[in-house]
């Protein structure tokens, strides 16, 4: 049996901390170590036991996410950060980022959404969750206007089940979602993975969403308002 994800909550509503809690529990791989009211009981929480995750709300009293996130980086700068706030503006969103946390998710995601962000960071990697994305695909420069974020051009096209992948991708699920919601094995998603990311030049799924978001989703959403 593998060893557990180990999970810190850190949030003050004590109602949402237990149901997060309750369903985390239910499943095998994650164990809930602790959970705390705001930053700086985290703080003091680190100090005595160590985490592997810790999901984080950003408006707590005493100490807010984004300070919690540059006190605990600034200690343990391995330590996996998952955010999972209410706020879903873009200014918030690069804060929390810059901070150096390693995800990004709001609280009205799907259960198991949650599980999916959950174990990218814990392995390493980044999450961030559709509406994120769509945040970031336009950014607000100092001039208050919309600068959309550019890619390179794709160095070959897509097939059709490339483009499928990248738009679930792009809708937040892990290769295991993938491969149930299209009837593959999880190896064959993942070679899909593998080729979408070389051919649109990234180095990320957050950043193959965010290109799924800009060239394809957009583009189709002008199309519905058109016709």
């Amino acid at each position: 049996m593998e060893t557990p994800i180990r999970i810190l909550i850190v949030d003050d509503h004590p109602l949402f901390r237990q149901g997060v809690r309750l369903y985390l529990e239910s499943l095998t791989e994650f164990q809930i170590d602790g959970e705390v009211e705001n930053g700086a009981a985290a703080l003091a929480f680190l100090e005595q036991q160590m985490v592997d995750v810790i999901l984080l709300d950003l408006q707590m009293p005493e100490m807010d996410g984004v300070e919690t996130t540059l006190r605990i980086k600034e200690k343990w700068s391995n330590l996996k950060i998952l955010v999972l706030t209410s706020f879903n503006c873009w200014e918030r969103v690069q804060s929390a980022l810059k901070a150096g946390a390693n995800g990004y998710v709001l609280k009205d995601i799907r259960p198991q959404e949650l599980t999916v962000a959950i174990r990218a960071v814990a392995i390493g990697g980044s999450y961030l969750n559709a509406e994120i994305t769509a945040a970031m695909v336009h950014q607000i420069d100092t001039s208050g206007k919309s600068t959309p974020i550019t890619f390179p051009d794709i160095i070959e096209p897509l097939t059709t089940r490339e483009v499928k992948v990248l738009e679930l991708i792009g809708q937040g699920m892990g290769n295991r979602e993938i491969a149930e919601k299209l009837f593959l094995s999880e190896t064959t998603v993942k070679t899909h993975v593998a080729n979408i990311l070389q051919k649109l030049q990234v180095k990320s799924r957050t950043q193959a969403a965010l290109y799924f978001k800009e060239h394809f989703q957009l583009l189709g959403d002008e199309g519905e308002s058109n016709g």
